[in-house]
């Protein structure tokens, strides 16, 4: 009885794996992912606009006992501002853009999908970065959305959730 096979095992199909249900992440948590990521933005940004809003030496005298310097504000002031919002902007949508979560959300477990749960796109990811930067004061005074979220999430159609992965 050498010869004799033995059946293969009946092959089963896997159960269908469902996602878990998407968790609100609450105003006080994404705050302080916001809190982190406006900090590690702001020295990126910093080290690109400092130098241009930096005054303009022009003349350092010694007279009578006291030390005068002349300085002149700095003409490019103005395109420090501007680069410093830039570089905000794409730090945010870059990040959500490529991952669905900035730094502060990546230490935070926090992850910003679509409304039926797939990942946002970089279009997404910059009209919510753009609608943060207009609907920013209610993380100074909740005005909340229904759904416990703000603004520029809802018009985004994009939210805040437990990042379980």
């Amino acid at each position: 009885m050498a010869n004799e096979m033995t059946p293969a095992p009946e092959m089963t199909a896997a159960p269908e794996m469902t996602p878990a249900p998407l968790q609100y992440r609450s105003v006080g948590v994404r705050f302080v992912a916001l809190l982190i990521d406006v900090i590690i933005a702001g020295i990126i940004a910093s080290v690109f606009a400092t130098p241009l809003q930096t005054p303009v030496f022009n003349s350092a005298e010694f007279t009578n006992g006291t030390f005068h310097v002349s300085t002149t504000a700095n003409s490019l002031a103005g395109l420090g501002s501007i680069i410093s919002s830039l570089i905000v902007l794409f730090y945010f949508t870059l990040l959500l853009g490529a991952y669905g979560q900035t730094v502060g959300m990546m230490a935070l477990k926090i992850k910003v999908v679509k409304e039926d749960g797939s990942k946002i796109g970089y279009v997404d990811a910059l009209v919510r970065s753009l609608l943060l930067i207009i609907d920013a004061i209610p993380y100074i005074i909740p005005f909340l959305h229904r759904r416990n979220t703000v603004h520029y999430s809802v018009l985004a159609r994009c939210n805040s959730y437990m990042d379980v992965g």
